[in-house]
């Protein structure tokens, strides 16, 4: 495939496309109501979360909060944002994958942000983050190991992070109810962690499996059965590609796959960092390991929320849990302020990023 430009701003369709059909843009019906859906169950969250913990004396609250320290805030969000497309800008460096430049990788990942933030359990993120990369140049089986290789670095992660807060936190800490949360949480990661790495080393094993699984299903229901039979056609074919492909990049450049995973680490460590900044400018005192550990559990526990980009379950989970270390009329500003740096704005810059690239396409289409 020919390397695309430095600049591929304009986002014109690459000149070599990949041989298979591109992958469908973003539907703007589903746009309009995962984004409605994520406004009105964010609102309810906050709404549910002001009158659980009313934050009194705000006038009070301003005047004593540290705006230096605040200010340090805009330098970790703009690194938050760096981290996010460096992540893929290292696996796409012109060797093994085609060469994206950074600002179009972090175009893919706010993209990424955004649908996430629409999408049921994020489901629409990595779809939008491989159409924007292929949009860059890359193919759709590129954007696909990419992201693969990042959320495999992102669940073993959160499986050895939670594991690690756990440990450090106080045993009084944690609420009891919260015990039940984390049991589910860790089978449930443990499950994907297990299957991301099983399919890749033992795919032949693991694709078995996965067909009795589906052969489960009652023959009556003769038109589901066709949709796993089709689904595991499919999945086969795609873990021989990222097989061959991981394993050609692990020949090629061995180093990349450890720099993937300290990159992970930086990246949710900045965010956990811009929550400890923001906590401190609002009060002094706040004990840094234990809000870290309190942050790791929080996020572990709503990266697979069900709701549009976990709307409703971050901001409640966010008053719950730090309700142990930060002053009750503090805990819901907090929340407001750290959802906003650490998600909403990275979805908002996303929204205008797709949504432009999708009109920048048709306009394309329209003149040829």
């Amino acid at each position: 495939m020919a390397e695309p430009s430095a600049d591929t701003r304009d986002l014109q369709v690459p000149a070599d496309p990949d041989p298979s059909p591109a992958p469908p843009g973003p539907a703007f019906g589903k746009i309009r109501t995962g984004l409605s859906l994520f406004v009105v169950v964010s609102l309810l969250g906050n709404l549910v979360a002001i009158w659980w913990k009313r934050p009194e004396g705000l006038s009070d609250l301003v005047a004593h909060t540290n705006w230096w320290l605040a200010a340090l805030v805009i330098p970790l969000v703009a690194v938050d944002h760096v981290l996010g497309g460096l992540r893929y800008r290292v696996l796409f460096n012109g060797r093994v994958l085609p060469r994206v430049s950074l600002w179009n990788c972090m175009r893919s990942n706010y993209g990424n942000l955004f649908m996430g933030m629409v999408t049921p359990a994020q489901t629409g993120g990595g779809a939008a983050q491989i159409y924007l990369l292929w949009r860059s140049g890359a193919t759709v089986g590129d954007g696909m190991m990419a992201s693969l290789v990042n959320f495999a670095a992102t669940l073993v992660f959160f499986l050895v992070g939670a594991v690690t807060a756990l440990f450090l936190l106080p045993d009084n800490l944690i609420d009891p109810r919260l015990t039940g949360l984390f049991r589910a949480g860790f089978v449930l990661l443990a499950g994907l962690v297990l299957l991301v790495f099983g399919l890749l080393q033992l795919p032949q094993v693991f694709l078995g499996l996965i067909g009795k699984l589906f052969n489960l299903v009652p023959r009556r229901w003769a038109r589901l059965r066709r949709g796993c039979e089709g689904v595991l056609v499919r999945l086969e074919v795609e873990v021989q590609g990222f097989r061959a492909a991981l394993q050609k990049l692990w020949r090629l450049q061995p180093g990349l796959m450890p720099v993937v995973f300290v990159l992970t680490i930086a990246l949710f460590m900045n965010k956990y960092l811009i929550g400890y900044v923001i906590a401190s400018a609002l009060q002094t005192g706040v004990p840094f390991w234990i809000f870290i550990s309190l942050q790791i559990c929080q996020l572990f526990l709503i990266y697979f929320a069900p709701t549009p980009g976990a709307s409703g379950v971050a901001e409640l989970t966010s008053v719950w849990m730090l309700a142990a270390i930060l002053a009750e009329q503090n805990l819901v500003v907090y929340t407001l302020a750290w959802r906003l740096t650490t998600s909403v704005l990275g979805a908002v810059i996303g929204a205008g990023v797709l949504l432009q690239d999708i009109r920048r396409g048709r306009e394309y289409g329209a003149k040829k």
